[in-house]
């Protein structure tokens, strides 16, 4: 924005009058600054020169706390520098004095900004390890940092963005922020890192990537109470007549829970480490306590008869049945199809006896017989 002084004569009197020429480019303001803003960090340099169009002025110069120039006469370019910028109300304003004593004017927007000296993070009126399911809150805390309209405050947990909080209040001068972020951690945040970052969004003539200071990882422990495993210890067990069953009771806690089993003290159980060894049907009750709740699971063992002995023995039974029945049923066969069938024909008969007829109730009845021969027989 130009601004233009002029003078006129009301009433005899001299009269300043103040005429905005429009923005940097309007054709009725004769001066051009380059760059036309500036964004400087805190003692650093800075150097921005102003030059008029016009051809009929006298002079021209800077006006400011710092790199003042004063009124330069016929020149066209004058030149506004600081070696080390400090002033955070700083408004430097380049001038030309025309030959009819007006005297255009333009103000250098500079943004000073300055990083924070420390950026941190910690758990409000709380210490030590949080429970599963209670609200905390945790607070970023920025020191020494401006502008405060251009900070934005980023969250994370590990590295997911959680939130971004900016300010609308206008401060040119360095101030301390403090935001606060509530958190309900469960079980899953055992361990989970949060952190927060300053970041200055300076706009596009501003340096990029944005400035940005980040605090220390703020670690977090969660205590939550035992859950038990139910795909390790089902809710109803089988067990057969004299076998013992193993019933495993594992649960997940913080702190590490303790395991106890509760049961009728009239049954016969073995327990060791946790598990417990079951030879009869009841209810074991299985206990996962830490100092932070309590979890229970009640098993229920039912008594199976074993058939299994019982079905063997009859198979064996049968298969012994079917092997007798079987060699008995071979026997027979064998002895009708190996062993051969003998029977007696009528023979003719004879008063003689013959050494080939054997005497039968009188009858003669010849069967087929064969000699043998004898080796000699010595008495």
């Amino acid at each position: 924005m130009c601004e233009i002084i002029f003078s006129r004569i009301f009433l005899g009197f001299p009269v300043l009058l103040l005429w905005m020429a429009g923005g940097p480019t309007h054709a009725s303001c004769p001066l051009e600054l380059n760059p036309p803003r500036v964004v400087v960090r805190y003692g650093d340099s800075v150097s921005v020169t102003c030059s008029t169009s016009s051809t009929d002025h006298e002079g021209m110069g800077w006006e400011a706390t710092f790199g003042g120039t004063g009124f330069e006469q016929e020149v066209n370019v004058v030149t506004w520098t600081v070696d080390s910028l400090t002033d955070w109300t700083i408004k430097p304003k380049c001038y030309v004095t025309l030959n009819d004593s007006n005297q255009p004017s333009k103000v250098l927007p500079v943004i000073l900004y300055k990083i924070p000296d420390s950026v941190s993070i910690s758990v409000l009126r709380h210490s030590g390890a949080m429970v599963e399911g209670t609200e905390y809150q945790l607070q970023c805390d920025i020191q020494n940092m401006a502008p405060l309209q251009n900070l934005v405050v980023k969250w994370y947990k590990g590295n997911e963005p959680l939130y971004n909080v900016t300010y609308s209040n206008v401060s040119k001068t360095p101030v301390d922020v403090s935001d606060t972020l509530m958190i309900s951690p469960s079980r899953h945040d055992d361990g989970a890192q949060y952190r927060c970052r300053a970041e200055l969004d300076l706009g596009p003539e501003g340096p990029q990537p944005h400035p940005t200071v980040t605090s220390e990882p703020l670690s977090i422990t969660v205590h939550y109470k035992p859950l038990i495993n139910a795909s390790r210890v089902p809710v109803r067990i089988p067990v057969f007549r004299g076998y013992p069953e193993e019933l495993v009771c594992e649960a997940e806690g913080h702190p590490q829970p303790r395991i106890q089993w509760l049961y009728d003290p009239a049954k016969p159980v073995s327990e060791a480490g946790g598990n417990l060894t079951v030879f009869e049907a009841g209810l074991y009750n299985c206990t996962a306590t830490n100092d932070v709740g309590t979890s229970f699971i009640v098993v229920e063992v039912v008594l199976n008869e074993d058939y299994l002995p019982l079905i063997a023995g009859f198979v064996a039974f049968m298969v012994v049945v079917i092997s007798v029945i079987f060699v008995f049923i071979y026997s027979i066969y064998y002895k009708n199809n190996k062993m051969g069938r003998y029977s007696l024909k009528k023979a003719k008969l004879s008063s003689t006896p013959n050494g080939n007829v054997a005497q039968n109730g009188g009858r003669d009845t010849l069967l087929p017989m064969t000699q043998l021969s004898q080796p000699n027989i010595y008495v």
